[in-house]
């Protein structure tokens, strides 16, 4: 038995909830950016769940192409923020 599109977005969308729970929870700036790579996995996952089960005669790894560029979107703003919040810092 193969996971269709419902449990894939399903997936998605946990990822996302549990990224956007993190960022929220978290006081610390550089502890929060955990979240953002939890939420931008979850809409690769749903990018590319959408594009598997698609009914269009198109290639498949359009979703896997922006799974992989929302991973490193996600690289970047983790980055980003990190240095951001090492410059917050007293020295």
């Amino acid at each position: 038995m193969s996971p269709g599109l419902v449990a894939v977005l399903f997936v998605g969308v946990a990822l996302v909830a549990v990224g956007a729970f993190v960022a929220t929870w978290k006081r610390d700036l550089s502890a929060a950016l955990a979240g953002l790579p939890l939420i931008f996995g979850g809409a690769g996952v749903a990018f590319a769940g959408a594009a598997r089960f698609s009914a269009a005669s198109d290639p498949k790894i359009f979703g896997q192409e922006v799974a992989a560029l929302l991973a490193v979107a996600a690289l970047a703003l983790v980055a980003l923020g990190v240095g951001i919040a090492g410059r917050g810092t007293s020295r």
